[in-house]
């Protein structure tokens, strides 16, 4: 392991390479102006409908992108906006999120109900603890039918693990050894109630213990922590070996956009931006001497303007219409 600049007193550590670390913020800061973007439309009428926002949870999101192999499926955390973005496209899934015609779903999936065989998206669900039945039955098909090197990657949240449908998901995975890696984005609380309110355990991931399942616990608010624990989690579901992932955050932002947050105290999340993943990313890269603060401006700059070349084009695809809604070829399969 090298070190540079004598940050070894401050705890800096140049354990990757340049372009790692690069990489890793450009799609941190990516994922952040991504989803500051949607209140920013929502304020001016142009957006409809309601958006749960991962602002403070990107990291997560970010190293299961970075980490992820062609053929690994998705069957993310429902705060996923930006992963969905990247790995579907960004032009077409932000015209998708907005109701607009797309390639994707033609507009009437939005980011709750999308599905995307090409992109190895599942189909997903508004309803909690759905998704995962649903990406479980696609991991027994990697693992007992589908001749493939791939996993599934099964993202999920403290609140949704409460579910009742997901202790049946754990049981399945780990009895049939399926090529699962399961991801807990735990901001530790569920839209407005706190997880000491509703359980015991000291960190949703425990809940693996009744199951068999292996689990491992990190910070989810460092975007290094999490590519390498979600790295070796993938491999080991790749050779099926089933495991658990849960990744301390916080979610700055309400649980949709217009919640006004008052069941917690606004100097809890002013504490909680002195921490968050962009911020931390930032810094580290800079103490390491990799990039200037000057350098990391240019690569915010190049990524808002990604960001709002794609939702310039949404706003302007037209709307779907009743047939597109209710065509036969996306009520009924062949």
């Amino acid at each position: 392991m090298k070190l540079l600049n004598g940050n070894e007193k401050r705890g800096y550590f140049m354990k990757y390479s340049k372009e790692y670390y690069l990489d890793s913020y450009e799609k941190l800061t990516f994922a952040r102006q991504y989803e500051m973007k949607v209140p920013e439309l929502l304020a001016t009428g142009k957006l409809p409908g309601f958006y749960h926002l991962a602002v403070g949870q990107e990291a997560i999101q970010m190293a299961i992108y970075l980490e992820k192999e062609a053929g690994d499926w998705l069957s993310p955390h429902p705060r996923c906006h930006p992963l969905y973005a990247l790995t579907c496209g960004i032009n077409d899934f932000t015209t998708e999120m907005i109701g607009r015609k797309s390639s994707l779903c033609e507009g009437v999936a939005s980011y709750v109900h999308i599905f995307s065989p090409e992109n190895h998206i599942c189909p997903s669900n508004g309803l909690m603890g759905e998704n995962q039945a649903i990406g479980a039955g696609f991991g027994l098909a990697m693992t007992e039918f589908d001749d493939t090197d791939g996993c599934l990657i099964l993202g999920i949240g403290d609140g949704t693990l409460e579910e009742g449908a997901v202790n049946e998901v754990m049981n399945v995975i780990a009895s049939r050894n399926l090529k699962v890696c399961m991801i807990i984005e735990n901001n530790d609380i569920t839209i407005s109630t706190r997880k000491h309110d509703v359980s015991r355990l000291k960190d949703p991931g425990e809940r693996a213990y009744g199951f068999g399942l292996p689990v491992v616990f990190g910070d989810g608010n460092d975007i290094f922590e999490a590519r390498e624990l979600i790295r070796i989690g993938l491999e080991k579901a790749r050779r099926g070996e089933p495991n658990v992932i849960s990744l301390k955050t916080y979610r700055l932002r309400g649980h949709f956009e217009g919640d006004p947050t008052v069941y917690r105290n606004p100097k809890e999340t002013e504490e909680a931006m002195k921490h968050e993943p962009v911020k931390r990313c930032r810094e580290y890269i800079m103490n390491l001497g990799i990039a200037t603060e000057k350098e990391l401006n240019q690569i915010d700059a190049e990524q808002q303007a990604i960001v709002d070349a794609a939702f310039a084009q949404a706003v302007k695809a037209d709307l779907p219409t009743p047939e597109d809604v209710i065509g036969p070829e996306l009520v009924f399969a062949d």
